[in-house]
């Protein structure tokens, strides 16, 4: 058995856009109406999202779509047991793990590898939280008496950003006397600006890397007063943390060898797993390598 200690090496973060990629995907969670434009905005307030019945509901449409968001395709690894993610030629199964120090787990299918980022104390990665979202509404009925293919997961930016598109039509149905389905206006969009909260995880941009703040010091005015407040309502304090070196995190990845199943060379295992770990930094955390130039 050999484990490998990885040195990453110096990233710094970038500006990931949000919803510049997403503008084309939705067709496929926008149910077919001929009759958009003409429909009326009606605002129509739901209720039962606390409901038992909703909550299992939910919970498997999340699990159907992977725990993933079908827009910008973010994942959420703590919300289910595991999470399959395609990685260039690799599949791959992801866990997250937050019990003391964190601990974000890759699994290679195919491969006796599993690849394990140990971040350090007061370190987090920042999940994104899923909705569920209806792609049409019935008066009169209950959130979870639809068929799932009415249903679809979105993360809580996507879920928000598609009720304030005016383009888009969430059309509002009843069922006539005859059972007939007959659309008869459309959910009024609403304003949608993402706000930041330094309490709140999920109000950060999904797998940026975070930091616990546990002093006042190196914060500007607007946060150090953000920071009082906090700490008075016995809060956490979170900020956005620009940089990934092994001060940060320490990745490995273990491997055992002259396994039965094993088709792959030392080789082999090694390109593999320096491929996934940076795609994962790159690609889905969303930091570049550091250069001086």
């Amino acid at each position: 058995m050999v484990d490998e200690n990885k040195v990453i090496g110096h990233f710094y973060t970038y500006d990931k856009p949000r919803f510049d990629n997403i503008k084309e995907s939705l067709e496929e969670i926008e149910m077919s109406n001929g009759a958009k434009g003409a429909l009326p905005n009606v605002v129509d307030i739901q209720t039962g999202y606390e409901d038992p019945r909703w909550i299992e509901k939910s919970n498997s449409i999340k699990a159907r779509d992977n725990y993933t968001c079908q827009l910008c395709h973010v994942f959420n690894p703590m919300q289910g047991d595991y999470v399959f993610v395609k990685q260039g030629e690799y599949e791959t199964i992801h866990h997250y793990y937050w019990a003391g120090n964190d601990k974000y787990m890759i699994f290679v299918k195919g491969y006796t590898l599993s690849i394990t980022f140990d971040f350090m104390p007061g370190f987090h990665l920042a999940m994104p939280r899923l909705n569920v979202h209806h792609k049409i509404y019935y008066r009169n009925r209950d959130l979870w008496d639809y068929q799932d293919d009415c249903l679809v997961t979105l993360c809580e930016d996507c879920h928000h950003y598609v009720h304030s598109l005016k383009e888009l039509c969430i059309p509002i149905a009843e069922v006539n006397a005859d059972g007939q389905t007959i659309i008869i206006g459309r959910i009024h969009s609403k304003t949608y600006k993402p706000q930041l909260d330094h309490t709140d995880l999920g109000s950060f941009r999904p797998f940026s890397l975070v930091e616990e703040i546990i002093w006042e010091v190196g914060l500007n005015e607007q946060d150090s007063a953000d920071f009082k407040r906090a700490m008075n309502e016995n809060k956490q304090w979170f900020n956005h943390h620009a940089i990934l070196d092994d001060k940060v995190v320490n990745i490995s990845y273990f491997t055992q060898k002259n396994q039965p199943n094993s088709k792959y060379t030392d080789k082999e295992t090694r390109i593999a797993a320096e491929f996934i770990i940076h795609d994962f930094i790159e690609n889905i955390m969303g930091y570049s390598r550091y250069s001086s130039s």
